[in-house]
């Protein structure tokens, strides 16, 4: 293991052990018997609580779909291994701090065997990301009005929400730019300026001008496939708050659907922040705490929505994981072919 290697664990295992203290604190000051007594008073309708996210899935499942190219080979790939294999891809994005991307290419990997080429796989993700990314934004600006109007800022929260909304229209613009300048041939090249010995350069120096002449082909002439990903995405995000307001009638608290929508919208800025910890551990939490006490309810309810969240988050990433272990190993023995 390298200096370098060594450094990134440490400040990984200082976050985690931060992120964890943190719960720690939040769980003493709310009370282990508070979240017990919203858990009980679901009962039993706790089978319930994974339903709501099947929607989700088949939203963001929906939404990577249209991001594949409509000329690979992958259309007879069924529509359950397809959210199969989201899941294990997201499973490897939550518990890794990997800013989110480190389960990209274990979702292309498992498509292979279904024909999709992994010069295609790869240019569907960085789409999928990108709509996933553009629709995540938008549903937090959906979100700021009533966040703003619940802090009192009615005539401040305008002038920030139109800042923002300019630096959301600009940001989307630059990404897409990017992504139609042929962006994996320049980090070749740039990776060819750093390290000019590596060998294996030449082999994807050629995959990167097939991931760029996809990326190119569907922003040329798919931009209703890049506005139906966008679409989906918002739906699942949409449906993320409709789960908090699901979780917050089970405990039976009577929450708003502008209170889950506030919740759910305002907790994802506060997640990304905490990137560089595996989860969000405890600083989602605390994001959840705050925004429930904003909106009149209890510290109790905030904690009890994160750790039922949280449950339902391991949950379907211990199915990726299980998927992951048995679809993956499976072809590993297997010739795919891969351009």
């Amino acid at each position: 293991m390298t200096a370098v290697q060594k450094r990134r664990l440490g400040i990984q295992l200082v976050a985690f052990l931060g992120g964890l203290g943190l719960l720690g604190v939040l769980v003493r000051n709310v009370g282990v018997a508070e979240v017990a007594g919203h858990l009980r008073q679901i009962g039993w309708l706790a089978p319930l609580l994974p339903l709501p996210y099947i929607a989700v899935l088949v939203c963001d499942t929906k939404g990577w779909a249209c991001a594949i190219p409509p000329t690979a080979q992958a259309h007879a790939v069924p529509f359950w291994y397809l959210s199969l294999a989201r899941l294990a891809g997201e499973a490897i994005n939550d518990l890794t701090p990997t800013a989110s991307i480190g389960g990209e290419p274990v979702k292309v990997y498992l498509l292979r065997a279904h024909g999709l080429t992994t010069d295609a796989g790869l240019a569907s993700v960085v789409v999928a990301k990108t709509t996933l990314t553009i629709s995540q934004v938008v549903f937090i600006l959906l979100g700021l009005p009533f966040f703003f109007s619940r802090l009192g800022w009615v005539r401040q929260g305008w002038w920030v929400l139109g800042s923002l909304l300019v630096l959301a229209a600009g940001f989307v613009t630059l990404l897409i730019r990017w992504q139609r300048r042929k962006p994996m041939g320049m980090a070749v090249r740039a990776l060819g300026h750093l390290l000019p010995q590596w060998r294996g350069l030449e082999g994807w120096g050629a995959r990167a001008q097939l991931i760029d002449a996809h990326l190119l082909g569907f922003y040329g002439g798919n931009y209703r496939r890049f506005i139906a990903s966008t679409i989906y995405h918002f739906l699942g995000w949409l449906l993320g708050a409709a789960e908090v307001f699901f979780f917050c009638r089970l405990m039976g608290v009577s929450a708003t659907p502008v209170d889950a929508l506030i919740i759910e919208a305002m907790v994802q800025p506060v997640t990304a922040a905490a990137l560089v910890i595996p989860g969000a551990l405890g600083v989602r939490e605390a994001g959840g705490v705050f925004l429930c006490r904003l909106v009149g309810l209890d510290d109790g309810v905030g904690l009890t929505l994160m750790a039922l969240k949280r449950a339902r988050e391991t949950a379907y990433n211990l199915i990726g994981l299980a998927v992951l272990a048995r679809v993956g190993g499976a072809l590993l023995p297997r010739k795919v072919h891969s351009l």
